[in-house]
């Protein structure tokens, strides 16, 4: 590092220590720093001395640091030495118009509930910051008795913050990937058989779920891609049907998005006949509906397929509290409306499909996902497998 020099000058009365600075390219530039001292006689012994203290406090560094360094730089030293609970609160922020709403509420109350007290009580900067401290976070929270899946919620979010600082070299390193993914037991999903979703379809038929119980059976849909269908996403000539369309639920209300999950949840599936007849049905009860209501039928939703009698939007937060009524009040086994999706991928699997096609039906976005969610209910290729090693076994017993 070069030796910072300067010398005194007087302006308007005042002294002031002119610092010679250098840039990254060695180029000298001038900062003036004023003294607080009048340029009276008698003052320059003390300026002198009031110079080589601001001279002395250059020399050490960080000030003669700073002064040279490019406003990114500035910036990135600044995160560096923010505390983590309020780089958390910071980064959010940011990165806010990123993702939904929702998403971005279920992440504000990650940090709002756990993060930022936990954090605050560390009283740990950003660049120092370790693995180390991030286990003790995840121990903290299966304190608080959230399981491994929620656990590996929180892993994600803090993955990808500090994943943004290192990307602009705020930190060398990621301290998530230094930590112990939180681990979870193996999610085993309540499902319905052919016999129970015939029974449930059948007993619904004058239920205002009914079209939407439909649609979750067969494709094995999720709630908001269902909520989300449109009629214009139907091609009753192309016998198709495209999943391109979601809705969420928060507290403000319910709104539309184009953007969904992931990339694998746009897929356009073959119309199925059944469900095609249970769709043509749906929308001559609405036509029915909007001419009995007359100007009292709401307008607003008219493209989508999932409305109530007056034409309004059945409600994410709806289906999921009226679906368990209809269970009780026909007598039928406990389940939740997303063990539907569970239900139809079972289905599948027992009927022999492949992995990877169940994979794409369900807009999977990796079929590690599927094969760890549905292999305990891959009943036909264990069946096979049990086959074929009988057969071998056998083959050899005789042999001998």
């Amino acid at each position: 590092m070069k030796i910072t020099t300067g010398h005194l000058a007087e302006k308007s009365g005042k002294w002031y220590a002119v610092i010679n600075l250098y840039d990254a390219d060695g180029k000298r530039h001038e900062k003036w720093r004023s003294l607080g001292l009048d340029a009276k006689k008698g003052t320059k012994t003390e300026a002198n001395h009031r110079l080589n203290e601001v001279l002395e406090q250059y020399n050490l560094g960080d000030q003669y640091l700073h002064e040279g360094m490019s406003r990114a730089d500035k910036e990135r030293n600044r995160i560096a030495d923010m505390r983590v609970e309020d780089y958390l609160a910071e980064w959010l922020e940011s990165y806010k118009g990123n993702i939904t709403k929702s998403t971005y509420t279920s992440y504000k109350r990650y940090m709002d509930v756990h993060m930022i007290p936990f954090f605050k009580k560390m009283k740990i900067k950003v660049k120092e910051i370790t693995g180390d401290e991030i286990n003790e976070y995840y121990a903290y929270l299966r304190a608080k008795g959230l399981k491994g899946t929620s656990c590996q919620r929180h892993h994600s979010l803090l993955h990808l913050a500090f994943k943004s600082a290192m990307k602009r070299r705020i930190i060398p390193t990621n301290p998530v990937d230094q930590a112990d993914r939180p681990k979870s037991v193996q999610f085993i999903g309540n499902y319905y058989n052919a016999e129970e979703i015939k029974q449930l379809i059948d007993c619904t038929k004058d239920d205002p779920l009914h079209i939407v119980i439909v649609i979750a059976a067969y494709y094995g849909l999720r709630r908001s891609e269902v909520i989300g269908l449109k009629w214009s996403a139907v091609d009753f000539v192309g016998k198709t049907i495209s999943i391109k369309h979601k809705v969420l639920q928060d507290e403000d209300g319910v709104a539309g998005y184009d953007v969904m999950k992931t990339k694998s949840s746009y897929r356009t599936l073959p119309l199925i006949p059944v469900v095609e007849q249970a769709l043509i049905a749906e929308r001559e009860h609405q036509a029915e509906m909007k001419k009995a209501f007359g100007r009292g039928y709401c307008k607003k939703y008219e493209d989508y397929i999932c409305v109530d009698a007056v034409g309004e939007l059945i409600r994410p937060n709806y289906v999921s509290d009226h679906f368990p009524i209809v269970l009780r009040k026909n007598g039928l086994r406990k389940i939740r409306f997303h063990d539907l999706r569970h239900s139809c991928a079972s289905l599948l699997l027992a009927n022999g499909v492949q992995m990877k096609l169940i994979q794409e039906w369900l807009g999977h976005s990796d079929i590690g996902t599927t094969s760890n969610v549905y292999s305990h209910v891959d009943s036909e290729s264990k069946k096979l497998s049990a086959e074929a090693i009988a057969k071998a076994l056998s083959n050899e017993s005789t042999a001998v």
